[in-house]
């Protein structure tokens, strides 16, 4: 390797207005190598519009690359989900009551205390994700058999919410009677600054069933799913 030689071609191609990537490929000279050695360099206003043209269309190339590349990533994701999704046909009845136990362990209320408040357990479950709301009902009438009568609906929402609205939503999506709903607005400190409503548009949903002993079957079903990963 003859280093004054190397300059001398690399110079040569520089002036002619070649990139550094394009000398690299060329004659493996790194690109820090030529920074150094052309950082002062001036080439003519011919080369230096060839060497601009030539970023531009390495700019533009990226950028095209990034959208094929993202085109892609979106593609393979659906696929993805689509692929699982054809795993779950309906459930029965046996695989709704882990899901609804599944859920009720993650959203639902468990910890009363009877010695404290006087106050028998109930079933609680609240969330802001319709589909959740739509499934552990579907919980609540096939496996425990509860009617949608029994149901009482409590609506969480924020002051810059229409109450009505919000109402209105959730019963559309459970089909609880209208007279079973309630709703409050929260008046936490943070509620207090106000939210963007896509956050939460309608606010969230607990669900409430007065019934003790459906209460306890949830619960001894969260038992078994703890004991059955021991």
């Amino acid at each position: 390797m003859n280093p004054r030689k190397d300059y001398q071609t690399a110079l040569a191609l520089r002036l002619e207005g070649k990139t550094y990537g394009e000398i690299r490929n060329t004659f493996g000279i790194p690109k820090s190598t030529l920074s150094v050695w052309f950082s002062k360099l001036k080439v003519s206003k011919k080369a230096q519009r060839i060497i601009e043209s030539k970023r531009g269309n390495g700019y533009l190339k990226l950028i095209e690359f990034n959208k094929i590349r993202t085109l892609n990533i979106k593609e393979e994701n659906e696929r993805i989900r689509k692929d699982y999704e054809s795993k779950i046909n309906n459930l029965s009845n046996r695989e709704l009551m882990i899901l609804g136990a599944a859920l009720y362990w993650g959203e639902g209320y468990k910890n009363f205390n009877i010695k404290r408040n006087g106050t028998y357990p109930y079933i609680c479950f609240g969330n802001s994700d319709p589909q959740m709301i739509a499934a552990f009902i579907e919980f609540l009438k096939r496996i425990l058999g509860i009617s949608k009568e029994k149901i009482k609906g409590q609506v969480m929402i924020y002051p810059n919410l229409n109450p009505k609205k919000s109402v209105d939503y959730w019963q559309s999506i459970t089909k609880i009677p209208k007279e079973n709903f309630r709703y409050q607005v929260a008046l936490s400190r943070a509620s207090q600054r106000k939210r963007p409503k896509h956050l939460l548009p309608y606010g969230t949903l607990q669900l409430r069933v007065s019934r003790r002993q459906e209460f306890f079957k949830i619960k001894g079903l969260i038992d078994g799913i703890i004991k059955s990963l021991d």
